[in-house]
């Protein structure tokens, strides 16, 4: 999983080589704060498949889990709330 971004968004590509935007805000902490419900579709060529409850949450914690191991985590605090 590769993730690059800037303030306000976040460029996500999975092994299988899809590609999402998903929106938030960069603080000065370093964090990412990102936007679950602004998961909602594929880049191109893969914008016709839909992304289901269940592939949004394990996409959130892959990326999670992913950037915990950068200078900069994205943090998705409406399913990190599910958890405590």
């Amino acid at each position: 999983m590769k993730i690059k971004g800037g303030r306000s968004y976040i460029r996500v590509e999975t092994e299988e080589g899809r590609e999402i935007v998903i929106q938030g805000e960069l603080t000065m902490t370093p964090k990412f704060y990102a936007d679950y419900d602004s998961i909602k579709h594929w880049e191109a060529p893969f914008e016709n498949e839909i992304i289901t409850e269940r592939i949004k949450k394990m996409l959130a914690f892959q990326i999670m889990n992913e950037s915990s191991k950068t200078n900069v985590p994205v943090i998705f605090e409406d399913i990190t709330e599910d958890l405590a």
